[in-house]
């Protein structure tokens, strides 16, 4: 149903306000009329999404002073709904330095996602000249480059646990991977960059909200809702069902500058 929903208001965004903004852009003010009129920017951005976060580059370039083709390129970190981070070490705190990491188990990969897109913004709402909120509505399509890598634990080596051997999921091999009485904790993240590539697509809809009080910066708050979709499914748990479209929502700010 939620996925459902969210591909309807990709759709219906992109339908209903491409043609609203284009009739707007033909009766808009002549730009001389306008204080500034700025034909490029750029903004970095970080986003908190409801299964991961995301940073962010995205570029504007404007030939009319209501719409701006834009660039995105982002690389973001999926978790999957079900993992759950556990720890046996029965001191476990902020300063706990037995070395027992924390662990997810039945976690098989980690998930990174990297987007390419290009797309459209259009102004809904100026701001005053000197303080005031504009508001922006956007879309973007493109490609996503799913990296999968590979999640690795600490596991017992024999029955007395007298050393520990490091382990990935092989669903050929009784290495001890799920087998949770023989889980010490996690191998930490710098361990396994052996990647594996998962090609899709990528489509995002959103509001900026920019209340920077100079017309030549932008300090400007996002939401929206994004979805990836990939060609097979991604095996993030093994204990869990795993899919291959990914839908949520997402929160952020972005910073940068504008350019005449």
């Amino acid at each position: 149903m939620f996925k459902n929903l969210a591909f309807i208001l990709l759709l219906v965004g992109t339908l209903y306000y491409e043609p609203t903004f284009a009739q707007s852009a033909r009766l808009q003010k002549p730009a001389e009329e306008y204080e500034f009129v700025y034909h490029q920017d750029w903004s970095a951005n970080f986003k908190l999404r409801s299964d991961g976060w995301q940073l962010g580059f995205e570029m504007g370039k404007s030939k009319i002073y209501t719409r701006s083709l834009i660039y995105q390129i982002d690389l973001g970190l999926y978790n999957h709904p079900k993992q759950a981070k556990q720890n046996k070490d029965p001191y476990a705190g902020w300063f706990s330095s037995n070395g027992i990491k924390p662990f997810i188990y039945g976690k098989q990969n980690t998930l990174f996602a990297l987007h390419g897109a290009v797309g459209q913004r259009f102004l809904v709402a100026e701001k005053a000249k000197h303080n005031g909120v504009m508001i922006n509505y956007y879309y973007a399509g493109g490609i996503t480059l799913g990296l999968l890598k590979p999640y690795y634990l600490r596991v017992c080596g024999d029955d007395l646990c007298t050393y520990y051997d490091v382990v990935s999921y092989h669903p050929d091999e009784d290495n001890g991977f799920i087998d949770y009485d023989k889980i010490i904790g996690g191998a930490g993240f710098g361990v396994g960059w052996k990647l594996k590539f998962r090609p899709g697509l990528h489509a995002k809809t959103g509001l900026q909200f920019d209340w920077s009080s100079q017309s030549s910066m932008i300090k400007a708050v996002d939401i929206g809702l994004s979805v990836d979709s990939y060609f097979s499914k991604v095996p993030i748990m093994v204990t869990k069902a795993n899919k291959f479209i990914f839908v949520n929502a997402f929160v952020g700010i972005s910073l940068g500058k504008k350019k005449l």
